[in-house]
């Protein structure tokens, strides 16, 4: 009886320290992270930097294979304007979810789970402190991905992307060497 306490104790401690606590990564509160700050974490986890985020990146990649069993990739995307957190993806190769499902759901309670064209589409979605969490699968590549995203900021940084996807004024020269 007295093990079935401590393990009935310690799920209710990690239930509420996930709905007390904000929301974080590496140690970092996601929904007020700034690009700077979230790095350093980041890094000092051990994670290893592939491809840094700048003028022509919008968001930095890391191998996270020493950091997060079976995963591969981390993806980390920051709003060009204020430096603000946007998103972070973890990768997976293979399609196979439950292990990350249960883990997430002992961390953040029930996922609302989403449907999608076929049972094997089916996603899994959290909210905590302005962030989305969610885990799906990557058909085409055949990986899953578990994203942190703030919808404000993600919108954002979609923005920024349009208006830098954008064709030149005509107003503008350009310069053509063929």
């Amino acid at each position: 009886m007295r093990n079935g306490s401590i393990l009935l104790l310690t799920l209710l401690l990690i239930t509420l320290s996930g709905t007390l606590a904000a929301l974080e990564l590496f140690g970092i509160a996601l929904e007020t992270a700034n690009r700077d700050e979230l790095r350093a974490a980041v890094k000092a986890a051990g994670l290893v930097l592939v491809r840094e985020g700048g003028d022509d990146h919008w968001f930095d990649v890391y191998d996270s294979s020493t950091a997060l069993d079976g995963s591969t990739r981390f993806y980390l995307g920051f709003v060009k304007l204020n430096q603000v957190f946007a998103f972070a993806e973890y990768e997976f190769v293979g399609l196979d979810r439950r292990r990350l499902v249960r883990d997430l759901t002992l961390k953040y309670g029930a996922a609302e789970i989403r449907r999608g064209r076929f049972l094997s589409d089916q996603s899994h979605r959290w909210q905590r402190d302005g962030i989305r969490i969610e885990l799906g699968g990557d058909w085409h590549n055949y990986k899953t991905r578990l994203t942190y995203f703030s919808p404000q900021n993600m919108s954002k940084l979609q923005a920024e992307r349009s208006v830098a996807a954008k064709p030149q004024d005509a107003a503008e020269p350009s310069i053509s060497f063929y």
